[in-house]
């Protein structure tokens, strides 16, 4: 029971937090524009926030190994509602732009801490499954920001939009205060101290950990591209209206949150490296066929099919870092994943942008596919740790010595989480 009603709790705070801000960030450039930000003080708050959660990522995941759980969980959430309290206030942009940094700040925090708590303590037999249905809080959160955002605009101005950030931030922290216990709930592997350095990140890290880096930076490339230059596909080659743009870009995003739990049932009882390369290599494959879609339907159907490709490697990726996180210590494995993550979403459409002006707009979706195929061949070709080539072939629930005892150490304590 302690162990479940944890995970019920991570569950509200994710999905809370993950609702609060989806609703603001689907209208915050917006708002931007309405208090007459434009060119570079436009995109500037944008950028602080991706710029905060790249550099910040590994140090404050260091961090949460030191300071405790509880208090990093406490101490984020708290920073998310200042951040958030500060919007309801008529700001400036230069403001803004500093609220936005210390969001990244808080989101940098916020992510590695959550998934530490729930993915250290899962067993190794049901690892994947209950991360893929706590990703449901976060996928679920983001179906429902936009639409909850787009009503509160239409009623009550942007005071009612950050006003329910606000709430919602508010009500996470009291969840988070209440139902996350103290002491130490890291993922260390008994005989193994908290490496919390950034140190760790340049020794004892085997070809696996760098291939999941590689991996994740190719996704988060590709995703942030084809986010960032769909709807102008939509809209310049195929003249959707506005509700059938709407439909598609929304289509893949709830196919993987329908798909989570059956995906992460699999992935507890499949290769999991197999799904990774399988699911990585079907999503890259189908960023080809994009721009050659004619029309409405063809192009649902196939934002359908990349959202239920994406989904086969989800949990299974996120259950490999969480076996890194056994190893090396939880916190900084994922803060340091959390960085290459979040460096993807920004190179993605600044290299898009680059090679739209040169080569058009076919050629980004092709660069999206040519980029997640090579961070697919890496993850192929580095994958294996020395000792453990079979682990294409051999299924999850064949553990290695040192990850097993550290799953049973934390088995007796709470369940697990994800970090997007």
């Amino acid at each position: 029971m302690p162990e479940r009603n944890l995970l019920r709790t991570l569950f509200l705070v994710n999905f809370a937090v993950t609702l609060a801000f989806g609703i603001a960030d689907a209208f915050f450039s917006t708002y931007l524009f309405s208090l007459g930000a434009r060119g570079l003080m436009l995109g500037l708050p944008l950028v602080c926030y991706s710029l905060a959660k790249i550099v910040c990522s590994p140090a404050l995941g260091a961090w949460c190994e030191r300071a405790g759980y509880r208090r990093a969980v406490l101490a984020s959430l708290a920073l998310y509602l200042a951040v958030s309290t500060g919007y309801l206030f008529n700001l400036s942009v230069p403001v803004l732009t500093v609220l936005r940094l210390l969001q990244g700040v808080s989101c940098a925090l916020f992510r590695p801490v959550l998934l530490s708590l729930v993915g250290s303590c899962a067993a190794e037999k049901r690892r994947g499954t209950v991360l893929a249905t706590f990703d449901i809080s976060f996928y679920g959160a983001l179906c429902l920001g936009p639409l909850t955002g787009g009503l509160l605009k239409d009623s009550f101005g942007f005071v009612g939009v950050f006003a329910a950030v606000a709430a919602l931030c508010l009500v996470a922290f009291c969840f988070a205060l209440r139902g996350i216990p103290g002491g130490d709930r890291g993922g260390n592997a008994p005989g193994r101290t908290s490496r919390g350095s950034l140190g760790t990140l340049r020794r004892d890290r085997a070809g696996s950990y760098r291939a999941l880096l590689a991996f994740i930076f190719g996704r988060a490339f590709g995703i942030s591209l084809t986010g960032a230059f769909l709807p102008i596909l939509l809209t310049a080659k195929l003249g959707l209206t506005g509700l059938r743009s709407g439909v598609i870009l929304a289509s893949g995003t709830v196919a993987m949150t329908l798909l989570l739990r059956p995906m992460g049932i699999l992935s507890d009882r499949a290769p999991r490296r197999l799904l990774v390369l399988a699911g990585g290599t079907a999503v890259s494959a189908l960023y080809f066929l994009v721009p050659a879609a004619p029309g409405f339907y063809q192009m649902l159907l196939l934002t359908l099919a990349i959202g239920a490709c994406s989904v086969v490697s989800q949990p299974a990726s996120s259950a490999l870092l969480v076996e890194e996180g056994m190893r090396h210590g939880m916190a900084v494995t994922v803060g340091t994943f959390n960085a290459a993550l979040n460096l993807g979403f920004a190179a993605g459409p600044l290299f898009g942008a680059l090679l739209q002006g040169s080569l058009g707009i076919v050629a980004v979706f092709h660069a999206a596919g040519t980029v997640g195929l090579g961070a697919v061949a890496l993850f192929a070709l580095q994958g294996s740790r020395p000792g453990e080539q079979s682990a294409l072939c051999a299924s999850p629930k064949t553990v290695s010595v040192a990850s097993a005892a550290a799953t049973s150490s934390c088995e007796s304590v709470a369940p697990y989480s994800h970090a997007a």
